[in-house]
């Protein structure tokens, strides 16, 4: 399954391994993942459901290497930045983390980057 700007994410984590660079998500990340699987399969019909397992397994594996941060210690702060905001709080534990971790956000969502810019750092990848 290839998405667009893909290939630039790939690149990005890549390059910062390399470097000895910590990945950091919330825990909600494989959840969003696997419903953009099902969203391919079902909706967009444009993945196989054979080939979704695949795309589970390399998903998980990529998960399990990142360091997360939960939901529940960004509850209150991921709150206050989703009601201030006017964002949903799914993108505002992604704002709260960075703002916590003192990490740069790197998103393919440009309404997450726009709002985010008042809250943390934010890189927009390019797609």
């Amino acid at each position: 399954m290839t998405e667009p700007g893909s290939e630039e994410v790939r690149t990005s984590i890549r390059n910062f391994l390399e470097k000895g660079y910590s990945l950091y998500s919330v825990d909600i990340a494989l959840a969003e993942s696997l419903n953009a699987l099902w969203k391919h399969v079902k909706v967009h019909k444009d993945l196989k459901m054979e080939d979704a397992r695949s795309v589970v397994q390399d998903l998980t594996k990529i998960y399990d290497k990142l360091n997360i941060v939960t939901s529940r210690e960004l509850s209150e702060e991921a709150t206050d930045i989703a009601l201030a905001q006017g964002v949903t709080v799914y993108d505002s534990l992604y704002m709260a983390a960075t703002r916590r971790l003192k990490a740069t956000l790197y998103t393919a969502d440009r309404k997450l980057h726009n709002a985010s810019r008042n809250v943390t750092i934010s890189k927009l990848l390019k797609l």
